[in-house]
């Protein structure tokens, strides 16, 4: 579901709707040059490609170049992840005050407080 131009009210229901229904939800819109999208996926699974790792040798077996992993861009591994989203009502909800705020306040980006 893509929501786009609702009131804050709005996306909150269809949001808990969807993820109680396991339906993935999107949501965003512009003001100027200022906007904002949420992705609200449940439980999402991916597969993600990630360059093998080996260990080299050049002829020296204890020294620190024996030791040193190498990359092999020809060879890769896949790797399969899971994320757990949040939804919309508890990505508002969060308290920007007190200790754990700080580190928080530090990584959202001051365009955040413009749209709330």
């Amino acid at each position: 579901v893509c929501l786009t131009c609702c009131s804050r009210e709005s996306m909150v229901r269809i949001n808990q709707i969807c993820h109680r229904n396991g339906i993935k939800f999107f949501s965003g819109d512009v003001f100027g040059f200022h906007g904002y999208m949420f992705a609200d996926l449940g439980h999402h699974e991916f597969v993600e490609e990630k360059p093998k790792v080996s260990k080299g040798s050049s002829g020296m077996e204890d020294g620190p170049e024996a030791k040193r992993a190498r990359r092999d861009p020809a060879e890769t591994t896949m790797v399969k992840k899971r994320l757990e989203f949040c939804r919309l009502r508890e990505a508002l909800a969060v308290e920007w005050r007190g200790e754990g705020a700080a580190l928080a306040l530090r990584r959202t980006a001051p365009d955040y407080f413009l749209l709330q």
